[in-house]
Formats: C-alpha cells, structure tokens, sequence
C-alpha cells in the first residue's frame, strides 16, 4: 500500500497559513485561517448576518466551496454577474455588487508578508476590494500564497489568468499556451493590476485563509 503524506502535507499548509495570518494582522487586516473550507464556511456564515446585502465577485473560490449556495440557502439574496445575464443586466449586476455591505471574492496571490495582487479585466472585484463595500471578505486557499510580489505577479501570469481566460471560453493565447504571452487581444483580461499592501482605511478587510487548494 502507498505511503501516505497527509499528515506532513496538512501540517506544512497550516504553517504557511499561521505564518501568512500574522503578516496580515502585521497590516491591520482581520486574518484568520482554517483547517478545511468547511469551517471556513461556517466562520463567514457566522460572521455575516442574516438579511445583509451581499455582493459577490466571479471567483471559482466561492462556487466550489458552497459559500454562496449556504448563503442563499439561509435565505440571503446574493447580487453577482452570471454567464445567462444579457450584457446590460451583467453590467448591472457589476455595480450594485460592489456597493453591498459585504462583498465576498478570492485574490489572485497573497504574499507570506501580507500583500494582497489581483489583475482584472472589468476591474469591478478590484474595484470594490478597495473601496465600496464596507466590508470585503476574501476567502482563499493556500495554493494563492506566494513569496514576494515577483511571485505573485508570476503566479497571475503562469497560473490565474491562463486558467480563467480558460474557464471563461475567451479567446486569448494563453489559454492554448498555458501561461501569459503579454497579448494585445480585444479579449485580455489583464488589464489592471493593484497591490493592497495595508488594510484599505475605510474599508473593513476580512481575509480567510484554508489550509487546502482552492480556485484558480
């Protein structure tokens, strides 16, 4: 029978996340961090009351978690841009997210000293991580932490833009080559970049951290 390394690998996440938790805390954002995204999810449905506005970004994170099924199953309406929205009715959707009471996403790659770099195309969920919602819950695996800026700038590029535009249909070289190639298409979805290196003064900045693989 196989040799299993759970136990060395479980322990190695929860390291990284323990460390990444107090480099947060280091830049007055309100960090904590989860053993499995089960009890992620239970800690936000805890921390969200019922009946609050929430708005969400287009983050695989949140969908393969069930946050925002448990969310709606409690009874929660939940304002995000689905792919059978018509243009008008998506755009729509993009704004009156961002100016909830809680706005939930994921982040592109999250430095092991506590800075946040995500690139988008809209640029709504980087719009209202920063401002907008009074507070901002980013809910991320440990596979989105890097060691430096470098490499999370790395990580978007060989990792979380290739792997979107993908999961998007679009129609961008990096999806056939698997990694960024700095297009000039209609189509590229990198268009801003922003590094949050301390907790946005007006904006109540909740990060969550899993110790498991998670999103993109």
């Amino acid at each position: 029978m196989p040799e299993s390394f759970d136990d060395v690998r479980r322990g190695y996440y929860e390291s990284r996340c323990e460390t990444a938790v107090k480099a947060l805390e280091k830049r007055w954002f309100d960090a904590s961090w989860h053993s499995s995204a089960t009890h992620a999810v239970k800690a936000i449905l805890d921390l969200i009351p019922p009946g609050a506005s929430i708005g969400a970004g287009g983050s695989v994170t949140l969908r393969e978690t069930g946050l925002l099924e448990s969310l709606e199953e409690r009874g929660d309406t939940i304002v995000y841009h689905r792919s059978d929205m018509g243009f008008e009715e998506s755009l729509e959707a993009h704004k009156k997210a961002v100016m909830c009471d809680y706005y939930l996403c994921s982040t592109n790659a999250l430095t092991m000293d506590g800075e946040l770099i995500n690139t988008d195309g809209v640029c709504n969920r980087i719009a209202g991580m920063v401002f907008g919602p009074r507070t901002v819950v980013i809910l991320a695996g440990v596979n989105k932490l890097v060691a430096d800026r470098e490499a999370g700038i790395t990580r978007i590029r060989e990792v979380a833009a290739p792997a979107n535009a993908r999961r998007l249909g679009i129609d961008v070289p990096c999806v056939e080559k698997g990694r960024c190639v700095d297009c000039r298409k209609p189509a590229n979805i990198c268009r801003a970049t922003t590094i949050i290196s301390l907790k946005p003064i007006l904006t109540d900045m909740k990060i969550v951290l899993v110790a498991e693989p998670l999103g993109l």
